[in-house]
């Protein structure tokens, strides 16, 4: 297929918000690629050139990427090419339609295959000059493409597509494809363990429901995270588990550390920061966030006690990673533990802020899946995994079938200045990406309804007025997730709680995102339309004094004195608080104010 036939597709899906036409329209895409184009069409419609995990980046930004525009247009009879770059921009808020308008015309028989490893060429340039580079064959490329394919290329490279969907809208359409909406499940438990949508696109095209079939876990490749439903209460715990094994919760960073000592690097440039200088891996080890970032320079410590401590080929383990004081051995919170998240002094930066890796799960070993094993033959295998050591530890459980002990754990968890509890099932296997009573958190007593915090997700912005002028941004607009309708629904206006710092931070954040109209992901009532609209990408925790029912947010209730308590950088908009949490914590408020 040409690009210039992907981009007409692209088009109509920027035109639609409706979810049904945006899963036709992929179906209709997918069924007109050969099986060689599909995972390629597939990652750049999503706006990437490989999967999330993979970390391909272009490292352009939208600065580098105006000096671009006025290079490949240079030759236009402009008098001031750089005003009208500026003018269209302020017009659009997009460089990508600035591209459209200025190219008005040119035809273009690049096929996908070709723009893509041009693209791709790009992401692999390093070193002394790299830029420039970057720059001269960015500028090619749009010169050679049609005005419909150079608007989507631009956004491509700044990483601003936004076309409203997700890999579970994919998904959908695979199994339309396969005229099966019922394989929708089995697609989408596959993706769980092998998060590359472009892969499993590809695997069904080319040999159907059997091609996805043989794909099976593989170290180096993230599993996504199982997840914890809320409860309403703490007595609610041991009706949904009646052998109950609590954990401490901590207030750290999920890390997915990915083991194999049968895979070399991927290159001589692999290298491995550690407080004293730099090393080379012999073999994989990886780190992963719960939203598949790839974070392995960030923790030397972790890596290179897991060289010491972890006695297997091979292993993927899941747990927790948390800063702590070196010298009143106090861990720390989380806006501390997140200042590891950088790429460069990491050393430095790791002497300040030391690690500990606790780890409560391991869910592969030596070439096998353990994922299907209950929770307690598990944790048994991982102890006779990992060596005892000061860096990586096995967390600690406590197994009762009582409430009042469960009640003494958890006050022995606050006393500790810790979160709360994550209370799970023993005899229930891993399951990938999954929100379910299997695991259960309980952060707060709940006495006062929401002493305990909600993750929204930031759907646009407000401009600011009197004092918070100088920001421009006065307020945002926040929502929850809707996982069974796979859309965002707002639930508050938020202007509380924020530091001059944060302000600027939170703009800085939402600009890089923003976006012309609402995307079709989001569900909104216009009286909330912020100024500025974004992708919903930025999850923030929220604090507030209650939950009400509201007949104007989407969510059909709303928040009371809502503020800002802190950023959650190392979480997905997929991670956020769901729809029907807030329902059970709305339904928990009424409980407690009857018994009161």
């Amino acid at each position: 297929m040409k690009f210039s036939e992907l981009a007409k597709y692209l088009q109509k899906l920027e035109e639609t918000t409706k979810r049904l036409e945006i899963t036709d329209i992929l179906t209709d895409l997918i069924s007109n690629l050969s099986p060689q184009e599909t995972d390629k069409a597939i990652y750049l419609a999503s706006g990437h050139l490989e999967s999330a995990f993979a970390g391909v980046k272009f490292n352009i930004a939208e600065k580098m990427m105006t000096r671009i525009i006025e290079q490949a247009f240079s030759t236009l009879k402009e008098t001031n090419l750089k005003g009208k770059v500026s003018t269209l921009y302020k017009k659009y808020g997009d460089l990508g339609s600035v591209v459209f308008e200025l190219k008005k015309s040119g035809k273009s028989d690049l096929s996908i295959t070709k723009v893509y490893s041009k693209l791709l060429e790009i992401t692999k340039i390093e070193g002394t000059g790299s830029q420039e580079q970057k720059a001269t064959k960015a500028c090619a490329l749009i010169k050679e493409l049609d005005p419909l394919s150079a608007k989507y290329v631009t956004r491509i490279i700044l990483d601003t597509m936004r076309l409203g969907f997700t890999e579970l809208t994919i998904i959908a359409s695979l199994a339309n494809l396969l005229k099966d909406r019922k394989l929708a499940k089995k697609i989408e438990s596959k993706f769980y363990i092998y998060p590359d949508i472009g892969l499993i696109a590809k695997k069904i095209k080319t040999d159907g429901m059997g091609g996805v079939e043989k794909i099976d876990v593989e170290t180096g490749v993230p599993i996504l995270s199982q997840r914890c439903q809320r409860v309403s209460g703490i007595e609610e715990i041991p009706e949904r588990i009646k052998n109950m094994w609590a954990e401490f919760k901590f207030d750290g960073t999920r890390i997915q550390m990915h083991f194999d000592k049968n895979k070399k690097p991927k290159n001589d440039k692999d290298e491995q920061s550690d407080l004293f200088g730099t090393t080379k891996n012999d073999f994989m080890i990886k780190t992963f966030t719960r939203n598949l970032e790839e974070t392995t320079h960030q923790y030397p410590e972790i890596i290179a006690a897991a060289k010491k401590q972890i006695k297997a080929d091979s292993v993927i383990l899941d747990g927790e990673g948390i800063g702590f004081d070196r010298k009143t051995g106090r861990f720390l919170h989380f806006q501390e533990t997140i200042q590891r998240k950088r790429k460069y002094d990491v050393a430095e930066t790791a002497k300040n802020i030391p690690f500990k890796y606790l780890i409560f799960d391991i869910l592969f070993l030596n070439g096998k899946s353990l994922m299907d094993k209950p929770l307690k033959e598990r944790k048994e295998i991982l102890k006779k995994v990992i060596e005892p050591g000061e860096v990586i530890s096995v967390d600690e459980q406590f197994e009762t079938t009582k409430l009042e002990e469960l009640r003494k754990y958890y006050d022995l968890a606050k006393s500790k200045g810790l979160e709360g509890l994550v209370v799970k099932t023993p005899e229930d296997s891993y399951h990938p990406g999954a929100r379910s009573f299997s695991w259960v958190k309980y952060k707060t007593a709940d006495e006062n309804l929401i002493n305990d915090s909600i993750d929204c997700v930031v759907l646009g912005y407000y401009s600011g007025k009197g004092v918070r002028s100088k920001f421009g941004i006065g307020g945002f607009l926040v929502g929850v997730y809707d996982n069974e309708k796979d859309t965002f629904k707002t639930i508050s206006k938020i202007g509380t709680g924020l530091t001059e710092e944060d302000w600027t931070k939170l703009k800085l954040m939402c600009d890089k995102i923003k976006i012309k109209e609402k995307p079709a992901s989001v569900e909104m009532d216009k009286i909330f339309k912020p100024a500025v609209f974004v992708e919903p990408r930025i999850v923030v925790e929220i604090g507030a004094d209650e939950i009400s029912i509201s007949p104007t947010h989407t969510a059909g209730y709303a928040l009371r004195f809502p503020r800002l308590l802190k950023f959650r950088e190392d979480k997905s908009p997929t991670d956020a608080t769901t729809l029907n949490e807030i329902v059970k914590m709305y339904k928990n408020k009424n409980k407690l104010s009857k018994n009161s």
